[in-house]
């Protein structure tokens, strides 16, 4: 296989010989395998490159760092754990010394070969990763509704990043479009011809991630940086001429050099890896929205159930317990979405539990998520005014409730709606 860059100097200064290389190995190390380990079963087969990293990565932190607590902790949701961290300044230094080692051993005059492989790869990459969260987006899999536990907290009590996710999630139509935007940008890339649209509107849509991802403190701050650097990367041959286009207002053809094969065996190749690539990449992420919006099957729930409850009347054995301030027991809120419930103290503590609803018995089951033998049984029964009569027993009293519900759509976030003409702005 051999790349047409005709357009390129034979001969490469020794500082350009370095930065390549050294951008090469590092953006290869960061990448690989991913996304290909992101496919079901072929990260048990990367496992043999990702372990052994792994392995270093402690090794390197916790003897010359002196990290000694350091450790791979199971997947959380952040990529910014201090492993993360760890890792990038391994393989930055990896980096550096597998560059050194490359330009003592190796004669060669350019490395523009090396660095096309790697650009495909990025191009892949980035393109594969932003249709993912484009898709994500779709489906809720990424910004979730907002949820009546938060439309019960208040701003002071949310995190920053509570506070984006509710703001992100709030709308569906701007999700939509922000996904949309993504997953655009992400097909682009995939194809020769539109890699340069793809890679500055991925740079575009990336740069924007990465800023809310610093100012609200989600914890995807590596990640979404280098998908902005990798598009830098993609574009950085094109700098030049983007510049003269933009700001000089000059004439040009951008021309993005295909890759030639000399034998017929190795397009049809490249061509089915190609395929293979989107098609595998497209069934993990069909599987990833099939595993985020599938319900439990011993999920039995009735949506209609779904609000906070105020706790009207509180009788614990017999008593009327009055809500009083100082009262870490009696509960005060009750708030019920999806199968889950959290029980509120008046001092607004919250406790967590599953529940399943019994529309035949009339009943609530109450299960413990700290331990699951603890399965409590309330009867109900509904009353005028969105009002539900609860009785039973909880752990060795007997309790008898009165919970007023309010409704998703009661709250003044949810029932807003859209309006063309507002005569005053309606800023609460």
């Amino acid at each position: 296989m051999s790349v047409n860059v005709s357009s390129e100097p034979n001969v490469w200064s020794p500082s350009r010989k370095a930065f390549t290389v050294f951008v090469i190995c590092y953006a290869f190390l960061y990448m690989f395998p991913r996304p290909f380990s992101e496919i079901p079963g072929l990260d048990v087969i990367f496992s043999v490159y990702t372990k052994p990293l792994e392995i270093a990565t402690l090794w390197f932190g916790k003897t010359i760092l002196g990290i000694t607590t350091l450790e791979k902790i199971a997947i959380t949701g952040s990529g910014d754990t201090t492993f993360d961290y760890v890792n990038l300044l391994f393989i930055f230094l990896l980096s550096i010394i597998a560059t050194i080692i490359i330009l003592l051993v190796t004669k060669k005059k350019n490395f523009q070969s090396w660095f096309q492989v790697t650009w495909v790869y990025a191009r892949y990459y980035v393109g594969l990763f932003l249709i993912l969260y484009g898709v994500i987006k779709f489906f809720n899999g990424q910004f979730q509704p907002t949820h009546i536990a938060r439309l019960e907290q208040t701003y002071g009590e949310s995190s920053p990043m509570g506070l984006l996710w509710t703001f992100m999630g709030h709308s569906k139509a701007y999700t939509f479009f922000g996904g949309f935007i993504e997953f655009v940008a992400g097909v682009l890339l995939l194809f020769r011809r539109t890699t340069i649209a793809g890679a500055l509107m991925g740079f575009g849509v990336m740069l924007n991630v990465a800023a809310m991802n610093f100012c609200y403190d989600v914890p995807v701050k590596l990640f979404s940086s280098h998908l902005v650097l990798l598009s830098i990367f993609i574009v950085s041959p094109y700098l030049g001429s983007l510049y003269r286009f933009f700001f000089k207002q000059e004439v040009l053809q951008l021309k993005i050099e295909s890759l030639i094969f000399k034998k017929k065996w190795q397009h049809i190749t490249h061509k089915v890896s190609k395929i293979g690539l989107i098609v595998l990449c497209s069934l993990a992420i069909v599987l990833m929205i099939v595993q985020v919006n599938s319900t439990p099957e011993n999920a039995v729930y009735a949506n209609s159930f779904n609000g906070s409850y105020e706790v009207k009347t509180f009788v614990k054995n017999g008593d009327t317990i009055p809500p009083l301030m100082t009262d870490t027991l009696r509960w005060n809120k009750v708030l019920m979405e999806e199968g889950n419930i959290v029980i509120k103290t008046v001092k607004g503590r919250g406790n967590y539990y599953a529940v399943k609803t019994d529309t035949i018995a009339n009943q609530l089951i109450i299960t413990s998520y700290k331990d699951s033998t603890k399965i409590f049984k309330l009867n109900y029964k509904r009353l005028p005014n969105e009002e539900l009569l609860v009785k039973g027993k909880w752990e060795s009293d007997t309790l008898e409730l009165l919970w007023k519900q309010k409704k998703k759509n009661e709250y003044e976030l949810n029932n807003r709606g859209f309006h063309w003409i507002n005569e005053y702005p309606f800023n609460r």
